[in-house]
């Protein structure tokens, strides 16, 4: 089995491609995968690191870069077209998987040209522009929320949650604190916004600690900040005389998630899964810049099945920070009925559902005609 996984450009794509690629392998250990990505994303570093094949487009992303940044993304479309079609024919591509991101448009686009089956995965509950278009002609489409289906045609689409990372599992909380050097018996708060960080989230919980300073011995942090607040952010814990563990970016999140009765963070589709998998309460803090507003949708998933609370970007200050964390602090009954309704929003299946679409679309792929022979004689 030859499959082609193309997508990414973040943690939020290329996080469930792994997951698929897992799920594959373990099925089919002999399958071959080949990614296709952007260039500049950040599946171009990570996955050569993770030692698997990758293939970078020079494609460009069409929202959000203006009027001119659209016009440049769209005259060199046809360019990243040939080139895709021509890493799927070398490949030999049996079927491709798209996961979103404008890496995947152009490959998802020439696998339809070449007459190869393709089946994409969407992540967010409003899905992005790449898969509204691709949707239409893929042979399959996996969505991860109940109110993503509605874009795609009725009788292609499956509901199959957000692939998780395997190591995203339940853990012993004081074993995972005792690994951060905080103590395994205190209430903890993890706090994170992504891999570069939420200044936003960062800012209000600075102010935050002043007004919960009569907590102190109660509480402690877990705080993934990004690179740029780093320094910031841990000086004002140190200050203020809390127990924290602050880093630019938590590089095992099963440990920090396990360490976690309490988490903070943005609400991409990978986070609300991971804490679904994790079966964590949480203050949801959607970005309000993301695209089509998706992540204050995937929020209200979460909320309207009483797993978490949500806070508008813009009321993210210290005063509604310091009052959520009090007040998971103080109803440790509110917290553990949160906890369980996160449990129930989990799809362990997710990556394994992918694979059973990208089985049954190869198997529905026609041999491509043969050329005609001259006759004889």
């Amino acid at each position: 089995m030859r499959v082609v996984i193309t997508g990414g450009g973040t943690g939020g794509h290329l996080f469930p491609a792994l997951a698929v690629h897992g799920a594959l392998t373990r099925r089919r250990p002999e399958a071959t995968v080949l990614f296709v990505g952007a260039l500049r994303g950040v599946e171009a570093t990570m996955l050569p690191r993770l030692g698997l094949t990758f293939c970078g487009l020079r494609v460009r992303p069409v929202q959000g870069r203006g009027w001119r940044g659209r016009a440049t993304a769209l005259l060199g479309l046809p360019w990243v077209v040939r080139q895709a079609s021509r890493l799927l024919r070398e490949s030999g591509a049996q079927v491709v998987l798209g996961v979103g991101g404008y890496a995947s448009f152009p490959t998802v686009l020439a696998a339809r040209i070449l007459g190869i089956p393709a089946v994409i995965h969407e992540q967010n509950a409003y899905p992005g522009l790449a898969n509204r278009c691709l949707g239409r002609f893929a042979s399959g489409v996996a969505v991860s929320f109940e109110a993503a289906a509605g874009f795609f045609p009725a009788g292609r689409v499956t509901v199959s949650g957000n692939p998780v990372r395997p190591e995203i599992q339940p853990g012993d909380a004081g074993q995972a604190r005792r690994r951060f050097e905080l103590l395994p018996e205190r209430f903890t708060v993890l706090i994170f916004g992504g891999s570069q960080g939420a200044h936003r989230i960062n800012r209000g919980t600075v102010e935050a600690l002043p007004r919960l300073s009569g907590s102190k011995e109660q509480i402690q942090f877990l705080h993934g900040t990004g690179e740029p607040d780093l320094n910031d952010v841990r000086r004002a814990y140190e200050q203020g005389g809390y127990r924290a563990r602050v880093e630019a970016f938590f590089q095992d999140m099963a440990t920090a998630y396990a360490a976690a009765d309490f988490v903070i963070a943005r609400a991409g589709a990978s986070t609300i899964f991971e804490l679904a998998a994790m079966g964590k309460a949480a203050l949801l803090v959607p970005y309000p810049h993301a695209a089509n507003d998706h992540q204050r949708l995937n929020a209200e998933a979460m909320v309207k099945a009483g797993a978490a609370w949500t806070l508008p970007d813009q009321y993210c200050d210290g005063q509604r920070i310091a009052a959520s964390i009090q007040a998971a602090l103080e109803k440790p009954e509110v917290l553990a009925q949160m906890r369980g309704k996160a449990r129930t929003l989990a799809r362990p299946d997710a990556a394994d559902r992918i694979v059973d679409l990208l089985e049954g679309a190869m198997a529905t792929r026609r041999p491509p005609p043969r050329s005609p022979r001259a006759p004889s004689g």
